[in-house]
């Protein structure tokens, strides 16, 4: 199983992981809770998403050594031009890294402005992510292309 009711830690443990990135990176960098793990009341699979905003991308990979020191993994890109992507296992946690006004970074903030509150769209996803787990119990792949629909029509909606 990796699908996980909403779950009230999830704030608390990525409010830990942003002051501990904060408190290391010796560049600037603001740290966001993104994904499903930000929206009261979501399923969501048990992975804190952290997005990184930074003035200058390039000066990661120079600096990376203190978030790898907490622990992260450097992916760079990962298949994703102009991010740079760290992972963590114990408390797993994704921490996607972009410049400031990068189209997908702000992506990622469109998905929780609209979603947020949204008990509709809530409740709309969720029931997705369930009959999607049930299909798929064991795809994790399968589960993430079949709901990608979703996401697009989020994606599309002005807030």
């Amino acid at each position: 199983m990796y699908l996980f009711p909403h779950n009230d830690e999830w704030i608390s443990e990525f409010e830990k992981e942003k002051n501990s990135i904060i408190s290391a990176y010796e560049g600037e960098i603001e740290i966001f809770h993104i994904g499903s793990t930000a929206i009261k009341g979501l399923y969501a699979k048990d992975c804190i998403d952290l997005l990184g905003i930074v003035k200058n991308i390039s000066e990661v990979s120079l600096l990376n050594q203190s978030i790898i020191n907490l622990g992260y993994v450097y992916k760079g890109e990962y298949g994703i031009s102009g991010r740079e992507y760290f992972t963590k296992k114990q408390r797993k946690t994704h921490l996607h890294i972009y410049q400031t006004d990068n189209a997908n970074a702000l992506k990622h903030f469109h998905f929780v402005k609209v979603m947020q509150g949204n008990i509709e769209l809530i409740t709309e996803l969720n029931q997705i992510k369930k009959d999607l787990h049930a299909k798929y119990p064991f795809d994790k792949e399968s589960y993430q292309k079949e709901k990608e629909f979703f996401y697009r029509r989020i994606n599309d909606l002005t807030s």
